[in-house]
């Protein structure tokens, strides 16, 4: 099934909406579950690609030492991503 040029506007027109406020609604528990799943898998990579990486907020689920490559849809995430990157402001 192909999405059509319409179905992928509404998609980033809704995102766009929600980058401003998504870390506030999801943040907290969104980065938490995913810290316990890392956590239990034991791992840890040098390299790592987030497909959907949104606002970046599982950035601190990763140490210093990892490459993270962000993927997402929506540019207002993106941009959320990179400014959270940049700054090194990561939500606790």
């Amino acid at each position: 099934m192909q999405t059509s040029d319409l179905d992928r506007s509404i998609v980033e027109t809704a995102y766009a909406r929600w980058a401003p406020i998504y870390d506030a609604v999801c943040g907290r528990s969104w980065s938490m579950a995913a810290a316990r799943r890392r956590r239990r898998r034991g791992r840890s990579a040098a390299r790592f690609s987030e497909v959907g990486v949104g606002t970046g907020l599982s950035f601190d689920d990763y140490d210093a030492s990892t490459e993270i490559t962000g993927i997402d849809l929506s540019a207002p995430m993106l941009a959320k991503a990179r400014e959270r990157m940049a700054s090194g402001v990561i939500l606790t």
